[in-house]
């Protein structure tokens, strides 16, 4: 009789546990259907280009080199602005605008851009540049310029501002917070072990400011990045670098002579061509491209219709050839999440390109700042072996490609950069933090006893001892001689020439070329053309096929219901808070199983103060 009772527990427990997995999937179902449909209701497909049309260019967030495959859906629970644009799918419309005789001129609408790298900008603006020489123009106009915006701007034959706008130019600028007293406060003990005396990863939590090598390293980067800049926005424009500052330098004053009126500051200065409202631009495309009578507005196509239309056409009668493979942000162990590069997703990545008979050479997208040393040693493995395969690799480096990200680009038989690409930065690094004294100071102690003098030498809640401060040390300085004897063999320098440009040392792309860690300058399109020509394929209009992990549900889920789908139902200044609350997205990429880290501390600032005046 028991045996029997316990048997019809066992079996209701089952058929209950099963009602409740069934039930949790459908609501999670439910929870992702609903977006979905949403979507797919307001967007029932890419609209015909018109005969003749304005090819609208409106990137909105920041540039990022891949889509995280689910900001589509984001975007219609109300973050639009906050979905980032891809680099690449703006360039490649650009460039095939060009050839398009539908396509009679561009819009840069830059209002809802929020920035990008030096290096992607640069990227953005080769391609206004070849859209220029079809012979067609570009207009660009905003509510307002920030640096970014108004470097990707200055390229256009007429740059329009809004009335109500400005254009405030501010320098670059490299600051981070310190938190050595806070830590000291909280009796936290930072164990840091590091090889290279320019890398600065680690100095915020064992310093109160940016120490000398740091200082020295930054200012000399960010002012080659920034005499770039000058040049950038000036080539195209009536004035000279100088004037850049110069507009800096008295912007107060200027301000003041115009009342007030910045949009008038930057016509007097030559800036901007024109101020205008975008109704007031509206006639001016109506007469290069008519009238569409349905919306009562300008012919025109957004990047993504223009793209879904002439991908058609690009791929007809085909054979993609050619693979892109893209690491954005931080380099992490294990599998790839939204803004992040996982080793095992790359590698299997790259893998499978090795395996495919119809893939012939790979362009390798870099766009991070490094990170683990496990998972960037697991992806520049997989490129070997794809090169032993006899199929080439071509790096293109896009804003930053440094430390872990130069890690995983060093064996290419080409490397690609931007004059303003961030690069360099050879060191490597590790952080243990012991928290004994915040634990005893809550009456918790730790004590016991061990087999050898390594039982428990790693433990968080004792002092680290010096047998085990050595150990680390030895692995740091192991690990940086295995980065430099690989640049060494890589790029076909000796140990000593790598060393004096490492140390953990930032470059921009002009000088990573002139010291030898760059092959060549440009922007992606040219690394694919010089991918093509190595595996002998057509080089004018090369065809890539995009290797992307497929969708993961659990990051889909997050970006709907997570910190974007929470901003989509609160409030500006609530979603603000969220945001600042979020855990740091660098200590989430700390998980290298080994502790070591190649990652840049190289993020700049140039962001513009917000302000308006009211009407």
């Amino acid at each position: 009789m028991a045996q029997s009772s316990s048997m019809l527990r066992r079996i209701t427990t089952g058929l209950w546990r099963t009602v409740v997995v069934l039930y949790s999937l459908f609501f999670l179902l439910l929870l992702i259907a609903v977006p979905a449909g949403i979507y797919f209701a307001l967007n029932p497909g890419a609209a015909p280009v018109p005969d003749k049309a304005v090819l609208v260019v409106a990137p909105s967030g920041s540039l990022v080199e891949q889509d995280s495959g689910v900001a589509s859906i984001v975007s219609t629970l109300g973050t639009q602005n906050d979905t980032p644009s891809v680099t690449r799918d703006l360039i490649t419309a650009l460039d095939r605008a060009a050839d398009d005789a539908r396509i009679k001129q561009v819009l840069l609408k830059l209002d809802d851009f929020s920035g990008a790298a030096p290096g992607q900008l640069q990227d953005l603006v080769g391609a206004v540049d070849r859209f220029r020489e079809s012979g067609k123009p570009v207009t660009a106009w905003s509510d307002a310029y920030s640096q970014a915006q108004y470097e990707l701007a200055s390229h256009a034959d007429t740059i329009a501002l809004d009335p109500l706008g400005y254009t405030l130019l501010t320098g670059y600028g490299v600051y981070n917070n310190y938190y050595k007293d806070a830590i000291d406060k909280l009796g936290v003990t930072v164990n840091v072990f590091r090889v290279g005396k320019y890398k600065s990863f680690v100095e915020p939590y064992v310093r109160n400011d940016m120490s000398a090598e740091a200082r020295d390293d930054a200012l000399a980067w960010s002012g080659t990045l920034w005499d770039i800049y000058r040049d950038v926005v000036s080539q195209k424009r009536d004035f000279s670098p100088d004037a850049i500052d110069a507009y800096i330098d008295n912007y107060a004053q200027r301000m003041e002579a115009a009342d007030g009126d910045a949009a008038a500051v930057a016509r007097e200065a030559g800036l901007i061509d024109r101020v205008a409202s975008i109704n007031e631009l509206r006639p001016d495309f109506v007469d290069a491209a008519g009238e569409d009578s349905e919306s009562g507005t300008f012919n025109q196509v957004d990047v993504d219709d223009y793209l879904a239309d002439t991908a058609r056409q690009a791929s007809a009668g085909a054979q993609k050839q050619l693979a892109v493979v893209t690491i954005e942000g931080n380099i992490i162990d294990g599998s790839s999440t939204p803004g992040s590069a996982g080793g095992d997703t790359v590698a299997g990545l790259i893998d499978r390109a090795r395996r495919d008979d119809a893939i012939g050479g790979v362009l390798l997208r870099v766009n991070s700042p490094g990170g683990s040393v496990t998972a960037s040693e697991q992806i520049r493995r997989a490129l070997v072996a794809l090169k032993a395969a006899g199929k080439p690799v071509v790096v293109s480096m896009a804003g930053v490609a440094a430390s872990g990200g130069y890690w995983v680009s060093m064996n290419a038989d080409e490397i690609w950069a931007e004059p303003s690409t961030i690069t360099g930065s050879i060191g490597i690094f590790a952080i243990v933090p012991t928290f004994n004294e915040p634990l005893n100071k809550l009456g918790i102690h730790t004590d016991g006893v061990g087999t050898t003098e390594l039982a428990g030498v790693m433990r968080l809640d004792k002092p680290l001892s010096e047998q085990a401060k050595r150990i680390l040390q030895a692995g740091i300085e192991h690990g940086y001689d295995t980065f430099v004897g690989n640049v060494a063999q890589a790029r076909g320098l000796s140990r000593d020439e790598v060393d004096a440009i490492a140390q953990g040392r930032v470059w921009a792309g002009v000088d990573a070329k002139r010291i030898g860690l760059v092959d060549e300058l440009g922007g992606p399109s040219a690394a694919a053309r010089a991918l093509a020509k190595r595996v002998g394929l057509d080089t004018d209009n090369p065809t890539l096929q995009e290797l992307a992990p497929p969708p993961d549900w659990r990051s889909a889920l997050t970006d709907v219901v997570g910190i974007k789908g929470i901003d989509a139902v609160l409030p500006d200044w609530l979603g603000r808070i969220t945001h600042a609350a979020a855990a740091p997205e660098v200590l989430a990429g700390l998980n290298d199983p080994h502790g070591l880290y190649a990652r840049c501390f190289c993020a700049l600032e140039d962001h513009a103060v917000s302000f308006s005046a009211a009407p």
